[in-house]
């Protein structure tokens, strides 16, 4: 069993089917010759995994591993599924509680549309606009905007992975009388009409990851933003990403007809986040690796458990990681960006 390339993204694997499948992962190193995730920085090469096998455990693994302590011992949920960043001092006071346990990856969300430009958009709608947000993951972000960014708007969640659509239809559509739809679909094959979305939000989605270049996938990944929106929409995206592969999308973008509006660089406040959030990954990945029983086996379970514990850091950004450097050296930079569409 290789958890970093057989799972499936169709599927929402419960925690008895976890127990196996982990089960089955650390029993195949006493077979496996290659270790495909570093021991050293938790990195993994690109061809030695798929993202909808990681994303298919990992959201099944968050509700598998439930309510958990942070840092500070306020209980959580995992559902953010982001670095995020320490709200910058520019842009007011901070719209989050220092002990949140997920509070940078609100940060990340309530971002989106702190552009002068989207203030006045809102103005202009009262704030009575449409969202559609492209690898909405577990729909945390989508209750955020709900409840506290976008009070009046609807919005339409969409991600590729059944267990982070079946967590948002369970924990957050039900709180909005039918102002949040969840839907579980591919980003670029949406069932979605032209011209709806006055905003698309796109909030660290596993799309222009190239280093230097954007790809057949991101440029359909665009495609669609832009049809989606409606003339004078916005396009509200953020993430870390390779430094080198930001202009290639946005000639993609331009080449679209979208004007680019603002760009604004958080790469240092997302390394403070990642040094303020060190201690809270630290104990939700040891939390969840304590869940199975797989990483008790003789011998095999221990290294196995070095290999799990560092992949997820890495995933995290947590400090010593290769992400966390990447980041860190300038090699990837977090940008928050914002595109419009021709009215």
């Amino acid at each position: 069993m290789d958890i970093l390339t057989a799972l499936d993204r169709k599927a929402d694997y419960s925690r008895t089917q976890l127990q196996f499948i982990l089960g089955a992962w650390v029993l195949s190193g006493f077979v496996d010759r290659k270790n495909k995730i570093s021991i050293t920085d938790g990195d993994v090469l690109e061809s030695d995994y798929d993202k909808q096998s990681i994303y298919s455990l990992l959201y099944s693994l968050y509700r598998s591993v439930g309510d958990v302590p942070s840092e500070t011992g306020e209980r959580y949920e995992l559902t953010f599924n982001t670095w995020g960043y320490a709200w910058p001092a520019a842009w007011g006071p901070c719209p989050t509680k220092p002990t949140d346990p997920e509070r940078y990856g609100k940060n990340a969300y309530t971002g989106l549309y702190q552009f002068a430009a989207v203030q006045e958009y809102l103005r202009e709608k009262n704030g009575r606009v449409h969202v559609v947000e492209m690898g909405c993951g577990t729909g945390a972000g989508a209750n955020l905007a709900c409840s506290e960014v976008l009070p009046d708007c609807t919005y339409e969640a969409v991600d590729m992975q059944r267990a982070a659509i079946e967590t948002c239809k369970r924990k957050f559509v039900p709180r909005h009388g039918g102002r949040l739809v969840a839907t579980w679909a591919d980003a670029t094959k949406m069932p979605i009409k032209e011209g709806v979305a006055d905003f698309v939000a796109v909030n660290e989605t596993h799309v222009t990851e190239q280093p230097g270049r954007a790809t057949e996938e991101d440029k359909v990944f665009f495609k669609t933003a832009y049809r989606l929106l409606k003339p004078g929409g916005y396009l509200v995206w953020g993430n870390a990403i390779p430094d080198s592969t930001w202009k290639p999308c946005f000639d993609v973008l331009e080449a679209l007809g979208m004007k680019l509006v603002e760009v604004r660089d958080v790469t240092k406040e997302a390394v403070i986040a990642r040094d303020e959030d060190q201690r809270r990954v630290d104990l939700y990945v040891d939390a969840a690796i304590d869940s199975f029983f797989g990483f008790r086996i003789p011998l095999v379970g221990q290294r196995r458990r070095q290999e799990a514990a560092l992949a997820m850091k890495n995933f995290y950004r947590n400090p010593g990681t290769k992400l966390y450097t990447n980041m860190k050296d300038g090699t990837d930079s977090y940008k928050v960006v914002l595109f419009q569409k021709p009215a």
